[in-house]
């Protein structure tokens, strides 16, 4: 023990132990502090029994000597604090040149094991400029990654750790899996196994036990956490196909029994993995469902998967010669308007492809209301994620396409629910405008053009009138006062992350909230008209409309009358409907194709029109 030491003992100044711990923090020695962090013993003061220290931000800072000695540590010279504290400018230098080797002596110092916070506490600031850390701090982790001395968490939370320098690559990559604290951690470490497979020298025992764990685990997990099951499954096969000794048996776990046994979750399933994971689960789909039933169920999934699990579906149906079974399918859904928006955004894509042989002019208003359909289940008013939306804008042919061949009514009903919706910002819906006008410049009024942004009026009866007033009035003080009540009693019932009554109960406020605007909207541009005045030279609002089916003879007869006056069992029609829309205007002896309810098209001859006597 230093002779000064030894001389405050014997006065009894200080208490052996910490004249013990004092003698390895002698003048001179690099030392750390956790407030003060890094510094050197400056001096010691008998007489006041106090120590100088110059920590890095605190030159000439005197501390009690027992103080010191329990609350300061000593470092060696070679210390990642003693090298901050001394050699900043080389450490500075360091993180540029060998960012691993700085991280490297941070390990070394604190034990082999820190996490990331404190890493960053240790170098940020003063090694590495604040600005810059987390750029260097990404570039380093692919580093550290490269190299099996480290362990980097995938988890902030997790500490970065260094190996020991005897573990051999391959027994550095097993442990790695043995220590994965979760499915996830396993699945990223035998994704590291397969990419360093040369490493291992006799695969087929040094990877048993992984590949028994990647099965039991994907077993136990596959109720709660079927995505990482079926994750650890591919990556359990691809280990055995590159050594087939390490196949268990001819019952093992496989990715058909996994679908198999979770029918229910196979769409959140295809949500979830990778493209390249979607592909094999959905080549897996025959062996799980037999040849009776793969076909059908595989369809039955597009109405709940997104625009990419619908592509790879499609095309491996394409591939397994069912193309028209495929076409069938969206056919007939498009005609009942049950496609998703990422099925209709696949016909879309496909439109000059595997789909060209449905896409239609019809596909326009479908695509409008399932966009519309969307924007009302948008949760909280935050706009979702909406493939069909987006490829609206970025394909700058899809409009054209859309209405190129569509007639002139098709194509102003597409434009008006276009201006009309919530569903794009200002600045997309006047470029998707633009596109339309660029086509049919006549369709300027929809935005005003010269003479002002002025709406159309909606010409309606008297009678509809005063039926749509009362029901405003009730959605205003019944039903929307009610849902106001609703909401209140429902979050009363608490924790409103799992309470279905509130979501429920706020789902239909903004129901109710987008009918109110859409009625105001109405109620203001309404203008009521007397029937008993229709022009007969023409079919007009307020006619009779005799036809004659031009293929088969037969006869039919509408009645065209105002926006909210539509009866199709009377054969009482609006006139913004799509047949009204055809009509208008026509004369007698005119020819008509109009849309049947089957989603076909039939040709008309106008054989008479007359006034309308209600």
């Amino acid at each position: 023990m230093h002779p000064d030491l030894e001389k405050l003992v014997a006065r009894a100044k200080i208490d052996p132990n910490s004249a013990e711990l004092l003698d390895r923090l002698q003048p001179g020695t690099y030392c750390y502090h956790k407030s003060w962090k890094a510094g050197r013993i400056n001096s010691w003061d008998r007489l006041s029994l106090k120590v100088v220290i110059d920590f890095e931000d605190k030159p000439g800072h005197e501390m009690g000597m027992k103080f010191v000695a329990s609350s300061v540590e000593p470092v060696d010279d070679d210390h990642f604090y003693a090298k901050r504290f001394g050699s900043l400018e080389e450490m500075k230098a360091m993180a540029k040149d060998d960012p691993v080797g700085l991280v490297k002596l941070a390990l070394e110092g604190s034990g082999g094991s820190l996490s990331l916070d404190n890493l960053e506490e240790m170098i940020k600031g003063t090694i590495v400029p604040e600005g810059k850390y987390k750029g260097w701090w990404e570039s380093t982790k692919k580093k550290l990654r490269a190299e099996q001395r480290f362990v980097v968490p995938a988890k902030r939370n997790e500490p970065l750790e260094l190996r020991d320098e005897d573990l051999s690559p391959s027994d550095a990559l097993v442990q790695d899996y043995e220590s994965a604290r979760d499915l996830k951690g396993k699945t990223k470490a035998a994704e590291a196994i397969l990419r360093e497979m040369t490493v291992f020298d006799d695969p087929a025992a040094q990877l048993l036990g992984v590949v028994e764990d990647l099965t039991e685990s994907a077993r136990k997990a596959q109720k709660l956490y079927l995505d990482a099951s079926i994750e650890m499954v591919l990556e359990r096969d691809e280990i055995q196909k590159k050594v087939p000794e390490l196949k268990l048996d001819d019952n093992q776990l496989t990715i058909a029994g996994l679908i198999r046994d979770n029918e229910e979750a196979l769409p959140d399933l295809l949500q979830n993995l990778s493209i390249s994971r979607v592909r094999l689960v959905i080549q897996a789909l025959p062996e799980a469902f037999g040849e009776e039933s793969w076909v059908q169920k595989t369809l039955d999934l597009v109405p709940q998967c997104n625009l990419r699990a619908i592509s790879e579906i499609a095309k491996f149906l394409a591939d397994k010669g069912h193309s028209d079974t495929v076409l069938e399918f969206f056919e007939s859904r498009l005609q009942q308007r049950t496609l998703s928006s990422d099925a209709l955004a696949w016909v879309c894509k496909e439109r000059k492809g595997m789909a060209e042989v449905i896409f239609d002019p019809s596909i326009s208003l479908a695509v409008m209301s399932s966009l519309e359909v969307d924007s009302l289940n948008e949760e909280g008013g935050v706009r979702a994620a909406n493939r069909l939306r987006d490829l609206l804008n970025d394909d700058k042919t899809l409009i054209h396409d859309l209405i190129a061949e569509a007639d002139i009514n098709t194509v102003r009903n597409f434009a008006g629910r276009l201006m009309g919706t919530a569903v794009f910002d200002d600045l997309t819906r006047n470029s998707l405008m633009a596109r339309i006008i660029k086509m049919y410049p006549d369709l300027l009024d929809l935005v005003g053009g010269q003479d002002g942004d002025q709406e159309e009026p909606l010409f309606v009866s008297e009678e509809s009138l005063i039926k749509r007033k009362g029901a405003y009035d009730k959605l205003v003080k019944e039903e929307i006062p009610q849902n106001r009540e609703d909401i209140k009693i429902a979050r009363s019932y608490g924790d409103l992350r799992e309470n279905f009554e509130y979501k429920s109960a706020k789902e239909y406020q903004r129901v109710l909230m987008k009918r109110k605007a859409d009625w105001e909207r109405d109620l203001k541009l309404a203008q009521p008209i007397d029937f008993s005045k229709a022009d007969t030279s023409k079919v007009s609002i307020g006619t009779v409309v005799q036809l004659e089916n031009t293929s088969n003879g037969s006869a039919k007869s509408f009645t065209v009358l105002g926006a909210w006056d539509s009866d199709p069992d009377k054969g009482i029609l609006a006139y913004l409907s799509d047949v009204g829309q055809a009509l208008l205007d026509k004369k007698t002896g005119d020819e008509v194709t109009l849309p049947t309810a089957d989603g076909g098209r039939e040709g008309f001859r106008i054989t008479g029109i007359s006034g309308w006597n209600g």
